[in-house]
């Protein structure tokens, strides 16, 4: 499955930073409910952070997810980088990015566990299996994907045989399975922000890590530099990013949109309930099971679900246009500057 990377006019959302700020203040495993992510200018909590056993995928985990409510994490990590030339991703050798993943998918497991959920960190075997699996359209300008596949939610669903779906190893997705529905809505929001298809691993294969949020994002502003993150991706977690979602003509803008989409038949306050609420319908639709293993009724169910995804898409993406595009890339270049705000 592909993530939203052609959502909009190739312009991320500031929502994804500010539903973090919104959610991080829930309940744990009984109600997990959104998106906990260090910042890279985060302040730390006072006080030693209680140490966070890790377990790798296929392996037995020490004790159960903890309990109780959720404290935002300050990752912290002495990794050190190996700058050395190589031949994959980023340009880094074999040995660079197996050290990276490791790392990173640590990172992960911390925030994950403070979140009160139970992540297993995915080892380099399964992450690089994923990444040869890459099955993602390429070709097609952002109109021609929206087009033809709205999100890439629906639409490009095909069971856990996927680079998504298998970038999570089996011991997260058996996990995830057992969750409710709307806890596994809240566990892919903490774990990836608002695009719940673009893991990791997704990212790291593309070495586009500019639509990553979550615990993920949070990971990877630690692990990997600047340049290979991005300039706008290591500035719009910060401050600067609060200051954007923050604008009074940032939030009349999505009003605005909100108001269109509804006039449109469609109730969503803002883009990131859009992705929260096709994946829980998808996955009420199939549960899980590759299409070609869905009952008819299933079948029927996630036929108009796709399309369903598609006429969506084309909305939010006139409203956006109309109401936001502009003001949000004025927005951001007064804030970013304009290098950063560049296609």
């Amino acid at each position: 499955m592909i993530s939203r990377i052609h959502r909009r006019s190739g312009r991320g959302t500031a929502f994804g930073l500010a539903l973090v700020t919104l959610i991080a203040a829930c309940a744990g495993p009984s109600r997990p409910t959104g998106s906990l992510a260090a910042t890279a200018d985060a302040t730390p909590a006072a006080g030693p952070a209680s140490p966070v056993p890790v377990q790798s995928e296929g392996t037995t985990p020490a004790s159960p997810a903890p309990t109780g409510a959720s404290t935002t994490p300050v990752l912290t990590t002495d990794f050190v980088r190996d700058e050395a030339k190589g031949q994959d991703e980023f340009g880094l050798t074999e040995a660079e990015i197996i050290r990276r993943v490791d790392a990173t998918e640590g990172l992960i497991a911390q925030c994950m566990t403070a979140a009160g959920f139970e992540y297993f960190p995915v080892d380099y075997a399964t992450a690089r299996k994923a990444m040869d699996n890459n099955s993602k359209p390429s070709g097609l300008t952002g109109d021609e994907f929206r087009k033809q596949f709205g999100y890439g939610i629906t639409t490009l669903y095909a069971g856990p045989a996927t680079q998504s779906t298998l970038s999570v190893g089996k011991r997260n997705d058996q996990y995830k399975a057992g969750l409710s529905s709307a806890d596994r809505v809240a566990y892919d929001r903490t774990l990836y922000g608002e695009n719940p298809n673009y893991t990791f691993v997704v990212a790291l294969d593309r070495e586009d890590f500019s639509q990553v949020g979550g615990c993920t994002r949070a990971a990877v502003q630690l692990i990997f530099t600047k340049e290979e993150v991005g300039a706008s991706f290591v500035n719009y977690q910060n401050s600067a990013g609060t200051r954007i979602d923050a604008d009074p003509r940032v939030i009349a803008a999505y009003q605005d949109w909100s108001g269109c989409m509804r006039q449109a038949g469609y109730a969503y306050n803002n883009p990131g309930e859009i992705d929260a609420d096709l994946v829980a319908r998808l996955d009420n639709a199939t549960g899980g099971v590759a299409p070609d293993a869905l009952s008819a009724a299933a079948r029927t169910a996630l036929t108009a679900l796709q399309g369903e995804e598609t006429a969506l898409a084309a909305v939010d993406n006139g409203c956006d246009l109309k109401y936001v595009a502009d003001i949000k890339l004025k927005v951001e270049t007064e804030i970013l500057g304009p290098a950063a705000t560049q296609p």
